[in-house]
This record gives C-alpha cells, structure tokens and sequence, in this order.
C-alpha cells in the first residue's frame, strides 16, 4: 500500500491529515483536506459557507472549522496506480469523516473511520480495513485578507496487516489561507509527523516525516465552485528512506448550502524504488 493510500485511509479518517495525511504502496500519505475559499476583503468570518469548511480532497488541511451545533460528513473514493517495479494499484473507500462543532464555533473534533481498500499488484489481490483516526482543528485567528489555525491528529493501528500502519501515528499541523483577490487566493500547511510503515523484516518502524503544501485556488464563474493545483512534499516515505512529491489537481463545487462534490486527479515523482505515482479521486460532503 502507497504512502498516499496509508494517509488517504488515516486522514480521510479524520485528518486527509493524510494527505501529508488521501488524499497506495505500504506506506501512509498525507491527509486530503479542502483550502479556504476566495472571499471578500471586509473583516468577515471567512468560514461560513461548505466550500470553506470541508477538508477533502487536498492534501493540506483548511483553517476553517465546523460551527457549533453543525455537523459535516465527507466521504470519496481514490484510485491509486503505481508504475515501476512491482507496481499495480490501489483503490480505497468509503473514507468516512465526521467533523462535528463545539460550544466554540473555532474548534471543531473530528473521527475518521476506518478504510477500505482493495490492492491488486502482480497478479494477485487483496484487501481489509485501514486505521481509525481522531483530531482536533482550531482556527487561531483571520483578517481581511488571511486566516490561520492548527490541528492535531493521532491514529490507531486498529486495521488489518498490510493496511494498518501498525503503531499509533501523530500528527501536528499549522494551517493558513490568504485571499489575493475575489478570484484566488493562496493556503497551505506546514505538518510535522510521526508516521510507522512495515521495515523490511516486516515490522512497524516509527519514522519523522515533514510535509508542507502550497496551493493557489481560483473561483469559477457563474457559481459556488472552484478549481485548485497544489504541490505537496513529504521529506520521507520511510526510515531513512528518501522523499516524494506530488501535484493535485481538483475541481469542488457545492449545490446549495449543505452538499458539496469534488473530483480529483494526481501524480508523484518516482520516489524510492524508482516508482512514480498517479491518481483519480471523487467524493461528496454533507453539512446541516
């Protein structure tokens, strides 16, 4: 299982947060999460619409959170194809988060439940259940122009070998969007992460990772929608193993003030083991 697929499975489990927790070989990923919208230059709650607020499908994670006495589902589904020397793909789902509001509208709590993934390489196939994740996300403060805030993760080993990451994870991030106009606006996350991934004698080894994202996102006439290009790195797959990075490309649009759907498409350079990566991805979101 890609690293990609591991944080897809932990971070569309809570925190997507992963991503870089998403949004396929047998190492985690960073999370998949939605950046904040373009808005306008008065000294507004910039959180107020799906749009803003849903953290699927990128890899960082958006500022905004869920109000309180609202909550929000996000689901999707991920294809991951990965070239090279015992290559194959990947496919993931239903990668369920449930964000929910608290007494304080900039706090939110956040369950992501397990997983499941279907891997076929090859020849052969299989499958079971990824990890289960919890979070938190705050947002710390905004202006006219930006807004900033963090989250924090931690994800149990509780799936299967060969979908689990077998040791409890964590991850710490700081999360900020900036609005240059009614049309785009920049955001991006800077995360520090404890991930674990299966070392060659077959057991879970702990390992740091960094994993900072940028992305540019541009408003789209005529409605509520918007299409978004993001780079985001990991400094490690592995113990002392080297990096990888990724572009994702994706298109959100929400249809009233409750639904919202997304699709995705993604690739990574060559990593370790000379095997690049590509993706394909879609999902639906429901706030109340």
């Amino acid at each position: 299982m890609t690293l990609r697929t591991k944080l897809l499975i932990a971070a569309a489990c809570v925190c997507a947060a992963a991503s870089l927790e998403a949004r396929a070989s047998a190492q985690p990923s960073p999370a998949v999460v939605a950046s904040p919208s373009p808005r306008p230059s008065a000294v507004l709650d910039p959180c107020g619409s799906i749009l803003s607020i849903v953290n699927r499908p990128t890899f960082g994670t958006g500022v905004c959170t869920v109000r309180t006495g609202h909550f929000d589902l996000e689901s999707g589904y991920t294809n991951t194809v990965t070239g090279g020397p015992g290559g194959g793909n990947v496919a993931s789902y239903p990668q369920w988060l449930m964000r929910l509001g608290t007494a304080d509208p900039h706090l939110d709590v956040e369950v992501g439940a397990p997983s499941f993934s279907l891997e076929r390489s090859d020849g052969t196939s299989s499958s079971g259940w990824g990890d289960l994740s919890l979070g938190a996300k705050y947002e710390l403060g905004y202006d006219a122009k930006a807004d900033w805030g963090a989250n924090a993760i931690v994800t149990l080993p509780t799936g299967i070998h060969g979908f689990t990451a077998g040791n409890a994870q964590f991850t710490g991030n700081f999360n900020w969007g900036y609005t240059l106009d009614a049309e785009f606006a920049l955001s991006g996350t800077l995360g520090v992460n404890a991930f674990s991934v299966d070392n060659p004698a077959g057991r879970p080894e702990s390992y740091f990772a960094f994993t900072p994202t940028l992305e540019i996102s541009a408003a789209l006439p005529g409605g509520p929608s918007q299409i978004d290009a993001e780079y985001a790195y990991v400094s490690s797959e592995g113990p002392n193993l080297g990096s990888r990075s990724w572009i994702d490309l994706v298109y959100q649009r929400d249809f009233g003030a409750h639904v919202q759907v997304d699709a995705e498409y993604g690739f990574s350079s060559a990593g370790i083991g000379g095997q690049p990566q590509r993706y394909v991805g879609a999902g639906i979101a429901f706030m109340n």
